[in-house]
């Protein structure tokens, strides 16, 4: 898994671990052991590599073994890649963005070097947002996101796209009338067979009930999982229209966006510490996701809180993640929590709830950097539309990390 790897005791430089062991989407260990086999390497510089490659969007290979002394060793890397002018470009670009702090050429490498890991530049909301959908999109999905068909396995009936709108939420009709009054010869041109597109359009207005009966009729395979033919083929093909894709990032992001605001104003209720950590708002936006809100929590996340006198946002983002993720169904409570207090700490967290041992994380966990967010503090009072359109065309063009 990712990040199970020897750390030193701040957790902040990877020592060693299996040379196989994937640390982000592109780099394994292996890349960043130095000639004697060791590795000492900071996870910030990790994370800021594999954003080099994303904007590149083509393969670089790493030496790691750059510096001397215990405040160098860990914080550059000569890398190279082919045309090497565009890597050039793209480690500049990110160089001013503060994602680096020096780049220098050679005649065939680029030797790259991260500020301060202790106090990074801080990011936009945009950004911000951005990293949240994708943790938590990694979390729900697998392969591509806005194709993800999920059967009825949760009692959720039928579920679909990065954030799994479904039957039950009442989110996913929704979703699709939108589709339709965009563009509804797009979206009937997505069903190969007439009668069964005007039976879609029947299932999605019909009462909760007849919907999640429906999809459990066409949900097939272990544990009811999948969807059976022809309507997975239809739903994938929905996710591959682009302006359907905006829609589906749009519509996520105002509608969890909201719930993420009312989450962060409850916890300022609460306690009056403003939380303005990249982490910390991931945290949240996750459980949102998941869970909806912190309301079900509120006894037991403010006796905690009068208890443990929390003094930072970590502590409190912790106590209201893990009051709510014991508010769960028995069978996911550990998950819940190991999600939750894993993007908080940025690596895999074990936790054991209700006889169940979970721990949870996922290949996107690198852009969980440590960095602040600019006028994070005040996401909860704050309009994001323009946030949110930026990430939402960005994101269904396929962007990654940063907006790249």
């Amino acid at each position: 898994m990712v990040w199970t790897v020897d750390w030193d005791p701040d957790f902040k430089y990877v020592l060693g671990g299996p040379p196989t062991r994937r640390l982000t989407p592109n780099f394994r260990l292996s890349e960043f052991q130095r000639a004697d086999g060791s590795v000492r390497v900071h996870r910030e510089l990790v994370s800021a590599l594999q954003i080099l490659r994303d904007w590149f969007g083509r393969s670089i290979s790493v030496n790691a073994d750059v510096g001397s002394g215990d405040g160098a060793d860990g914080l550059a890397a000569v890398v190279r890649g082919t045309p090497r002018d565009e890597l050039v470009s793209r480690a500049r670009n990110l160089q001013a963005l503060g994602v680096f702090s020096s780049v220098e050429e050679d005649a065939d490498s680029v030797t790259v070097a991260i500020p301060d890991p202790d106090h990074l530049p801080s990011i936009d909301m945009a950004q911000a947002l951005n990293t949240a959908f994708s943790i938590t999109s990694a979390f729900e999905t697998t392969g591509d996101k806005f194709q993800q068909v999920t059967g009825n396995f949760d009692d959720a009936g039928l579920s679909f796209g990065p954030a799994q709108v479904n039957f039950r939420s009442g989110t996913l009709a929704p979703m699709f009338e939108e589709f339709r009054q965009t563009d509804e010869a797009a979206l009937r041109a997505c069903f190969d067979d007439p009668t069964d597109y005007e039976e879609w359009l029947s299932v999605l207005a019909s009462d909760r009930d007849t919907q999640i009966e429906w999809a459990d009729a066409i949900s097939t395979g272990r544990g009811k999982h999948e969807v059976a033919e022809p309507w997975k083929t239809y739903l994938k093909a929905v996710g591959r229209v682009p302006a359907f894709r905006v829609i589906m990032v749009q519509r996520i992001l105002e509608s969890y966006g909201g719930k993420l605001k009312r989450a962060l104003a409850y916890l300022r209720e609460v306690r009056d510490i403003p939380i303005d950590h990249l982490r910390c708002i991931c945290s949240l936006y996750d459980l949102v996701i998941q869970q909806g809100s912190l309301k079900r929590a509120d006894a037991e996340i403010r006796a905690r809180v009068e208890a443990e006198d929390p003094r930072d946002q970590f502590h409190l983002v912790r106590i209201a993640v893990e009051e709510r993720g014991r508010k769960a169904n028995q069978r996911w409570r550990a998950d819940c929590m190991s999600r939750r207090v894993g993007i908080l700490e940025g690596k895999p967290v074990v936790v054991s709830e209700s006889d169940h041992e979970t721990q949870r994380a996922n290949l996107k966990f690198y852009m969980l950097r440590d960095v602040r967010i600019g006028n994070g503090a005040e996401i909860h009072t704050t309009d994001l539309s323009d946030e949110i359109a930026r990430v939402s065309e960005a994101v269904a063009a396929g962007g990654n990390s940063l907006l790249a």
